[in-house]
């Protein structure tokens, strides 16, 4: 008796939670557990024999579908910040796939080794679903100090044994995640990505590539040249054997071994998730009161959480600016090391303290784009108080 009273419980819940509207954490989102993988992973039935359902049902608890033209049903994740970007909360790991992602996501064994993601000026970023599962579905910038990827976006689809449809890649600079290459291999690497201000500067120093392939019948990222990764970190790279789990979760690494849930799905055309709201509805929810507020119980006040990650962003955009001005003073001591005669040393000082000039220009811009976002947000955060949730409220919508 006692067990059919907590099915009813747990099922009341779960109504109830479909109907709350959507609510998105600015700051610290690992708070927010989810379902537990006990209660529901065991529910949904075998792990080998899945098809395009599964996705809509695993990734219901952690979000909202939304019906978006042209893509059919897109999910948009719940309990993310401001400026949360895709393939940022995790870390990078060499394995015999190539590079590959390790998020620390609930979600994110799916969201980012199947599917793209795309980007909406109302919605924010959204997940298009696919069935082709690879070890990160990014395309890669890097230089002399600086090391960047992106989501492929929707469209970019890799068909296995013929590869991409296309070659001609649109990624706006905004999409990037850069960081310093020192710290490219950091375990929780969210906390050196810099400011999307900094990227329209990296994108034009960095070359571009997407090398997703296929090798053994299997699909590999190899990316950024690893022996560029050592250099720039100065850490000796293992690589990891890619080893299938036997249920659904995220990667974990057994010595030698990343364990990673990547089951085979089917395509199914009729199926579609237990809950779709608008592409109208969406919207307002996103850009509503409710829309980017942390809305469960932190240990600090909001406006104390943005001023820290605020002095964080104007940190690390100061660092990687003073790195890439010595980058060009490192390069320019080079060039005047070869040459012979005092005219040619002065042309190379010359040219230097030009580009010097040029990206102090551009660095001042980059500063005050971040102080014009920061104020936007910090202005949010004054006018709209964050009403903390302590029970599941029902949609008034």
């Amino acid at each position: 008796m006692k067990k059919k009273i907590g099915l009813l419980l747990v099922a009341a819940l779960a109504a109830a939670a479909a109907t709350s509207c959507i609510s998105y954490m600015p700051y610290d989102a690992g708070n927010y557990a989810g379902p537990s993988d006990d209660t529901y992973y065991d529910d949904y039935g075998r792990y080998d024999d899945l098809d395009s359902a599964y996705f809509y049902d695993e990734l219901q608890p952690y979000g909202i579908w939304v019906s978006l033209r042209p893509y059919g049903y897109v999910w948009i994740p719940g309990h993310v910040g401001y400026n949360w970007r895709p393939y940022t909360r995790g870390h990078w790991a060499w394995t015999d796939c190539g590079w590959t992602w390790v998020s620390i996501e609930r979600w994110g064994w799916i969201a980012f080794h199947y599917g793209r993601w795309g980007w909406d000026r109302s919605l924010g970023w959204f997940w298009v679903p696919d069935i082709v599962w690879g070890p990160a579905w990014v395309a890669w910038r890097w230089g002399d100090s600086h090391i960047g990827w992106a989501p492929l976006p929707p469209g970019a689809d890799f068909v296995p044994g013929r590869g991409f449809g296309r070659r001609q890649w649109d990624i706006p600079g905004r999409h990037w995640n850069f960081v310093r290459g020192r710290d490219f291999l950091d375990r929780t690497i969210d906390r050196w990505v810099l400011p999307v201000e900094r990227n329209s500067t990296l994108v034009d120093r960095t070359r571009f590539d997407v090398n997703i392939h296929e090798r053994d019948r299997r699909i590999v990222d190899d990316g950024v040249d690893v022996d560029l990764v050592r250099r720039q970190t100065n850490r000796t790279i293992d690589r990891l054997t890619l080893k299938d789990s036997s249920r659904p979760g995220l990667a974990r690494e057994e010595g030698q071994d990343l364990v990673v849930s990547k089951p085979v799905v089917r395509r199914n055309e009729t199926a579609r998730p237990k809950r779709v709201i608008d592409q109208a509805k969406a919207e307002r929810e996103l850009s509503g009161e409710t829309g980017g507020r942390i809305y469960q119980r932190t240990p600090r006040r909001e406006d104390e959480i943005l001023r820290q990650d605020h002095q964080n962003e104007r940190q690390l955009l100061n660092d990687s600016q003073e790195a890439e001005i010595k980058e060009v003073q490192r390069q320019a001591e080079d060039e005047r090391a070869k040459v012979q005669t005092p005219v040619e040393k002065r042309k190379v000082e010359d040219q230097a303290s030009g580009r010097v000039s040029e990206l102090k220009k551009r660095h001042e811009q980059e500063k005050a784009e971040l102080e014009k976002r920061q104020k936007t947000e910090e202005t949010k955060v004054r006018k709209a108080p964050v009403r903390r949730k302590t029970k599941t409220e029902p949609d008034k919508s």
